[in-house]
């Protein structure tokens, strides 16, 4: 895979938040790599910095965020096919309002409604990006907005394009949003839970749309979510995060198969599953923790059963599993004791991998 090419690079994000009640360390040092056409997944439970490290991505942060070091650099193409990478930190919300929100990065938010205006119809919506970034002449862009419903699977387009939000339904709303974030062929996507406000035969069809048009169009995805059944069907390689640090990294099949992280044991053993055992579903004790105040050493550690001494005193570096997985635990360190994961998590992932004819 000698022809990957990066076109999202973070090194070293760190991120306070400047609050009422003092500063809150939200991004502690996060690394990420995304190449061109594939798909990134940040998975972890809510307040652990997914969508802050992508709002940093996109350049819209909230004004009492302080970056405290790191860069975002962002490689893409002109229409001329000409290269050029940016360091979007350094950038100002002017520039980055006509360079790259809509038109080079595009998101498309969890829940549809608070992302649609409501008093415009939607065909405007989708036209919007394209006149204002492309200057494309009105007729144009009402042709590509009612050519861009149908790609996402509205059908009727041309009727569609004068209702407004309130007359879709959710997954409708959703296909609409899904539709604007592609108008001005963005180089690449961030998902941010795009499917967490719909049920589940429409969160399939969402995941299959955007899945599709990556496919036809080359574009890159990034999916934040806290739900590891979507991750499955969509990404190539995943983070999972936990109070602003990235814990565990890998290729899909390392992360269902063959996770080291503690943490990721729980996420895994955490989702429903008609075989299991047990007569509850298992949650991970206790609840994230306050970064108002930082803890020393791990900060899952007073969550994990595993936890070792030393997880107490030092925080843990990445230790690599293979040259594709990573993972944050002292339990990787050759001196530590042996630990198995879960024999239930075990038996799962074995019908986990029989179901996908991995055996």
């Amino acid at each position: 895979m000698a022809d990957r090419k990066k076109i999202l690079e973070i090194r070293n994000l760190d991120i306070s938040f400047k609050t009422t009640a003092g500063y809150v360390h939200a991004i502690r040092g996060i690394d990420l790599d995304l190449y061109k056409g594939e798909t990134v997944a940040i998975v972890g439970e809510s307040g652990s910095g997914k969508s802050v490290t992508m709002k940093a991505a996109m350049g819209i942060l909230a004004k009492n965020a302080i970056v405290n070091s790191g860069s975002i650099n962002f490689t893409y193409q002109h229409e001329d096919g000409k290269e050029e990478t940016v360091e979007i930190l350094s950038k100002d919300k002017k520039w980055i309002r006509t360079h790259i929100n809509g038109k080079r990065i595009a998101m498309v938010f969890q829940d549809p409604m608070t992302s649609l205006d409501p008093t415009m119809n939607i065909g405007k919506q989708i036209m919007e990006g394209m006149i204002w970034h492309y200057k494309t002449p009105k007729e144009e862009a009402y042709k590509k907005a009612v050519e861009l419903l149908k790609e996402v699977g509205i059908t009727d387009a041309e009727a569609r394009m004068k209702n407004y939000p309130h007359q879709l339904s959710g997954g409708m709303r959703q296909r609409v949003v899904i539709a604007i974030a592609l108008a001005c062929n963005p180089d690449l996507l961030i998902c941010d839970e795009p499917t967490t406000a719909l049920d589940v035969t429409i969160q399939a069809k969402i995941l299959e749309l955007i899945k599709k048009i990556q496919t036809e169009r080359g574009i890159s995805v990034i999916y934040i979510t806290h739900d590891l059944g979507v991750v499955a069907k969509v990404a190539d390689y995943v983070n999972v995060m936990y109070a602003g640090k990235i814990i565990e990294k890998g290729l899909i099949n390392e992360i269902y198969y063959d996770p080291k992280h503690p943490y990721t044991w729980g996420l895994l053993s955490a989702m429903p599953d008609l075989d299991t055992a047990d007569d509850r579903l298992y949650t991970i004790p206790g609840s994230p923790p306050n970064l108002l105040h930082e803890k020393q050493g791990d900060a899952f550690a007073p969550r994990d059963k595993y936890a070792l001494v030393v997880d107490d005193k030092v925080q843990p570096p990445m230790f690599k599993v293979t040259d594709t997985h990573f993972a944050a635990t002292w339990l990787l360190d050759p001196r530590a004791p042996k630990v198995e994961m879960p024999a239930e998590l075990k038996a799962r992932i074995e019908r986990m991998k029989k179901g996908a004819g991995l055996e």
